[in-house]
């Protein structure tokens, strides 16, 4: 059934995509969410509270604790450990992805959070895509996982994360695609994070009323006013429809973000945005999801 009431956690004018909240303990009753994403029965779900307070606050602990130099610095914060977007096109650059990724690994043996995490993650994805095989791809030159997903800080008055929609991140890192081991359909992936901590306001998800299919271009990535649509008009995202979906700290959401345009608003206050996530998608014969970052 689809939303159309307001709630903390998914909020605005009108709720014009199908967005629901699932409580964790009602995720297996609840079918295949993820399939039915696919199938654009649902555009996006929180599963509340997968997480409980004392494993998010271990896993912030966790992050307060980490080596300075083991984090990437980025526009908006810092990321642990890097993304696939640092893969570009040579040797130098896989190999820094794989140096930070082991560090990763390390800590998913030695820290019991990241283990915890690791492990809850992907039993998640299991119950919530329960038609599917679940995995994280490889990479063939390595013929290792890459990661699963990336520690993401976003600080106070530094931009929160421009509009975008991942389809407009196959053209950025094709080179990165073409490394993937496994036989993954990488058009309208969808996206996840878990939330680890809210900032004091702002920080929200704001899911525009723009797809993929009208709009696939902007001026430049850090561009915020405008995108380009298909007839090289420019649409100022100030005039388009808008809901904000803000899940809470424990939670996980997944969304269909490859064709739907949406951003991360400015982070105001002290307390920073902190979130674990990265995407997913299906295999070609529509037997697995893979998830990865």
């Amino acid at each position: 059934m689809k939303n159309t009431t307001n709630t903390a956690r998914i909020y605005g004018d009108e709720i014009f995509f199908n967005f629901i909240e699932v409580p964790f303990e009602e995720l297996e009753q609840r079918g295949d969410l993820v399939g039915q994403i696919k199938n654009r029965e649902l555009d996006g779900f929180i599963t509340k509270n997968v997480f409980t307070v004392e494993e998010v606050n271990e896993m912030k602990s966790f992050l307060a604790n980490l080596n300075e130099d083991e984090f990437m610095p980025t526009p908006s914060g810092k990321m642990f450990p890097a993304p696939f977007a640092i893969i570009t096109d040579t040797a130098e650059r896989l190999e820094a992805y794989y140096s930070k990724l082991s560090l990763f690994d390390k800590h998913k043996e030695t820290n019991s959070s990241i283990g915890n995490l690791a492990r809850k993650l992907d039993n998640f994805f299991k119950s919530a895509a329960k038609n599917y095989r679940v995995s994280i791809p490889h990479n063939k030159i390595k013929d290792k996982e890459v990661a699963p997903g990336t520690f993401r800080m976003f600080y106070p008055n530094m931009g929160g994360l421009h509009v975008h929609c991942g389809n407009l991140f196959q053209a950025q890192s094709m080179f990165y695609y073409s490394l993937i081991k496994n036989d993954i359909d990488m058009d309208d992936q969808l996206s996840y994070f878990v939330v680890l901590q809210q900032p004091d306001a702002g920080g929200e998800l704001t899911i525009y009323d723009m797809l993929w299919d009208k709009v696939k271009r902007k001026e430049s990535p850090e561009n915020n006013e405008f995108v380009i649509d298909d007839n090289d008009k420019p649409i100022y995202v100030k005039d388009v429809r808008s809901f904000a979906v803000k899940p809470q700290p424990g939670d996980i959401l997944v969304f269909s973000g490859g064709p739907i345009w949406h951003r991360v608003e400015d982070i105001k206050g002290t307390v920073p945005r902190i979130t674990f996530g990265g995407f997913l998608n299906f295999s070609n014969d529509n037997k697995e999801v893979y998830y990865w970052s």
